[in-house]
């Protein structure tokens, strides 16, 4: 374990050196390099005092007029102007200022290109060489409402001609102009040295960002595809999210990739995305390495970590680069004691506790950890040295795979050994299951055929009892039964339309069938239909001939359901009549979209009987109610017609008195 580690650091401290160039200085905003050919060695850091002017916007000719007014100073460069102080205080962040550096060096014979690597300038800048502008990024006014900021990485070439100027000298100057970063100015390396060896650089470390994002991109990808074919393992999404992050991370710092595949990219747009992908890395580790190691990572401490890291990521989303900037300093320090506390709080203990996986996590994390701390140390302009987050990110990431993949054998040889156990296992197994299979089917057959007749006579049982409950509440009331009766049933079979006919005599006492009720009827029907003779049409062939008439190829004109919508055509009519004691009392007609079942027809069968007899009772009730009051108005007449007999009487019996009166006198 601790050979490992001291390996790592080894090698990190061997990053830091290649990218470290010492052998040059600038002093008092010169730099001598003798007689040292450019093309001849690697690219020269242009570190050290660099001459500053605060405050003014200066031309290479103003800088070389003697009546213009200036006011330099020496600064150190690469350094953000806020760590300069002018009359014991520190620079503001927003502003403009200009940095001259002269380069001293052996004249050349022949015509020569030399270059510039200049990295991204906060926040906008014009570049002069030997007087010329060569390049303008941004809009660098020192007016703060036109000024406009700008990302480029990019490596600026110039001319040094022998036969028209002198060339043992470079004159750098930069106008260098901010007012939406709180960093500023020259905040990392400048290098000078043949434009063919720079343009070679740059080429070989686009290639391999490109090849770091390739991988990273492969990696992401995999592991995705790994959770969506095992969504339990959360570990998997959490590490293919980490890899998007990081890939926007390669693309947007250093070089910043995304800004030559969009060179119009918004820069604030640009900025957040650089650092979402620093300070949003913390939660997102942590969901992934708590995924792995619950068991050594205290929930409450994942919550914090994820909980701070939302609230930076969203005041950065919220507030301009300007603002949030001023708390960068917080945000690292976050960056900081969480990283420590994954890597040595977390990944050192399961490693301790000998976890699955742990040691290769555990290593892969502190390389990506070191390596960030470079990145985050660089950036504040604390050390000089190039990002290289992306190579530990590379690292981590092929040592999760590397675990995986063994995760993924061991899974397999187990698997392959459950196997052979399971297949000797299987064979004695399957007769027996076969024989239990054919034994539970037959008994969930049965099951089934059970629960399908309980459930048909459930249904028609309600049913029936549906219609004795509106009988039993409407004995006396002839109209609403019928019209309660018919609805309900309509409803309950789950049709559209329905009528009902009852026995009834003509004004010449003929027997005729009357619609006493209707569901959903059109009035054209109802007019129609409203008298029917027995033996007439359907309904009164089934009245007569008293057979269940279940009739699927009706006639389009034949009946029409009608609705707020207009009317349609019923598919299926069924014809019920309604037999008590072996006589019809009346019709049930019934209308649907759907084919009638033997159930629904049964059930029908049986509410037409129990409808019949109660009719025929409410129908007998009727008349013995009509007969009784047939009684009484005969017995009032026949009361009437007694006392004009008894008053006739009582006419005679006077008027044969006065007879007998008159006679005696």
């Amino acid at each position: 374990m601790k050979s490992k580690l001291v390996l790592v650091l080894l090698l990190i401290s061997v990053a830091f050196c290649a990218y470290s160039n010492t052998n040059h200085t600038c002093k008092n905003g010169i730099l001598d390099i003798g007689f040292i050919h450019l093309s001849e060695v690697e690219p020269i850091k242009l570190q050290g005092d660099w001459e500053f002017y605060w405050s003014q916007n200066l031309t290479p000719a103003q800088l070389n007029d003697s009546t213009v007014h200036k006011s330099p100073m020496f600064v150190s460069v690469p350094k953000s102007w806020v760590n300069y102080k002018i009359d014991g205080e520190r620079l503001p962040n927003q502003g403009f200022a200009t940095y001259r550096l002269v380069v001293k060096k052996r004249k050349d014979t022949d015509v020569m290109v030399y270059g510039l690597k200049v990295p991204s300038v906060f926040s906008s800048y014009k570049l002069w060489v030997n007087g010329r502008l060569v390049s303008e990024v941004g809009v660098p006014d020192t007016d703060k409402d036109k000024a406009k900021p700008q990302f480029k990485y990019q490596d600026v070439s110039f001319v040094l001609d022998p036969r028209v100027d002198s060339t043992s000298t470079i004159e750098i100057v930069f106008n260098v102009v901010n007012y939406s970063h709180q960093r500023a100015g020259l905040q990392q390396p400048v290098y000078l040295s043949s434009f063919k060896q720079l343009a070679s650089e740059t080429r070989f470390m686009d290639i391999l960002n490109l090849i770091i994002v390739g991988i990273i991109f492969v990696i992401g990808i995999n592991h995705l595809n790994m959770y969506f074919f095992r969504r339990k393992d959360r570990s998997n999404l959490y590490f293919s999210i980490v890899c998007l992050v990081m890939i926007f991370r390669n693309i947007t710092t250093g070089d910043r990739i995304l800004a030559y595949v969009f060179p119009n990219i918004n820069w604030e747009f640009l900025v957040k995305l650089d650092n979402l992908s620093g300070f949003g890395t913390i939660p997102l580790f942590a969901l992934f390495i708590y995924s792995l190691f619950k068991t050594d990572f205290p929930k409450r401490v994942m919550q914090t970590l994820i909980v701070l890291g939302t609230v930076i990521s969203l005041f950065v989303i919220l507030t301009p680069a300007n603002t949030y900037g001023k708390f960068r300093l917080l945000y690292e320090i976050y960056i900081l004691v969480g990283g420590l506390y994954l890597t040595f709080g977390v990944l050192l203990v399961a490693t301790f506790r000998r976890r699955s996986a742990a040691l290769p996590t555990f290593i892969g994390m502190f390389l990506l950890y070191a390596t960030a701390i470079n990145d985050v140390l660089s950036s504040m302009g604390i050390i000089q040295t190039a990002y290289l987050a992306q190579y530990g990110l590379g690292t981590f990431m092929l040592l999760q795979s590397i675990t995986i993949t063994r995760k993924s054998a061991v899974a397999i040889n187990q698997n392959e050994k459950l196997s052979v156990e399971l297949t000797h296992e299987k064979e004695t197994l399957e007769q027996r299951i076969e024989e239990r299979t054919t034994q539970l089917q037959a008994q969930h057959d049965e099951l089934l055929v059970h629960q399908e007749k309980e459930r048909i006579q459930t249904w028609v049982n309600n049913g029936i009892a549906l219609v004795n409950e509106i009988v039993s509440q409407n004995k006396s009331d002839f109209k609403m039964l019928s019209n309660r009766v018919l609805v309900d049933l309509v409803k309950y079979v789950d049709a559209r339309v329905g009528a009902m006919f009852l026995m009834a005599k003509d004004a010449e006492d003929n027997q005729v069938l009357e619609m006493v009720a209707s569901y959903g009827c059109g009035s054209d029907y109802k007019s129609a239909n409203g008298t029917v003779y027995p033996g007439n049409g359907l309904v009164g062939a089934t009245f007569a001939d008293m057979e269940i008439r279940c009739i699927t190829d009706l006639p389009s004109n034949y009946l029409k359901v009608a609705s707020g919508l207009g009317k349609s055509a019923p598919k299926s009519l069924l014809l019920i009549p309604m037999i008590n004691e072996e006589k019809a009392q009346g019709v049930i007609e019934i209308a649907s979209f759907n084919e009638f079942s033997e159930t629904e027809i049964n059930l029908l069968k049986r509410c037409a009987e129990v409808i019949a007899g109660s009719i025929k009772t409410v129908r007998m009730n009727e008349e013995n109610l009509n007969l009784v009051e047939q009684f009484k108005e005969q017995a009032v007449l026949l009361q009437q017609k007694e006392e004009n007999m008894r008053h006739s009487l009582n006419e005679l019996e006077y008027y044969r008195e006065m007879y007998e009166k008159v006679k005696a006198n």
